[in-house]
């Protein structure tokens, strides 16, 4: 049962206190691709969700993206995102690979991670099996 149970739930990314989450020693933020970064199966980042992830990126948050979308479905977004932000896709969650993969990249350590998805059985069980601290949230919007 603890495994379904999220850290924390928010109704959006927006909604998330980032500041607290700064303040107790988290310094990443992994982001779940449909339904939390954007409408499911979106192949552009609307502007408000750029302006927060470079917002998170100034704060000193490093940003990553684990998704289980396909190679081609997510290259126009991988493109947006830039190079800084690293994107583990066909993540199998809730594998614990793709979460090793980019905490790897992202140089933190579970304890130090923060993953924000909207479903339970892929998001937050797979958080919470690798340790990491997970928000659900009731899906996109802006």
């Amino acid at each position: 049962m603890g495994l379904l149970r999220a850290s924390e739930v928010a109704r959006s990314i927006f909604d998330v206190d980032y500041a607290r989450l700064w303040a107790e020693g988290k310094r990443a933020v992994i982001f779940d691709l449909d339904n939390t970064l954007g409408e499911r199966r979106t192949s552009t980042l609307r502007p408000e969700v750029r302006a927060l992830l470079e917002n998170l990126s100034a704060r000193g948050f490093s940003i990553g993206v684990l998704t289980n979308r396909r190679w081609r479905s997510v290259e126009e977004l991988t493109a947006q995102l830039g190079p800084a932000i690293p994107v583990v896709r066909m993540a199998h969650k809730p594998s614990r690979k793709g979460y090793a993969t980019l905490l790897g990249r992202l140089g933190v350590s579970a304890a130090e991670a923060v993953m924000i998805g909207d479903r339970t059985l892929t998001d937050v069980v797979g958080a919470n099996r690798c340790r990491i601290h997970s928000i659900r949230v009731s899906g996109f919007s802006a």
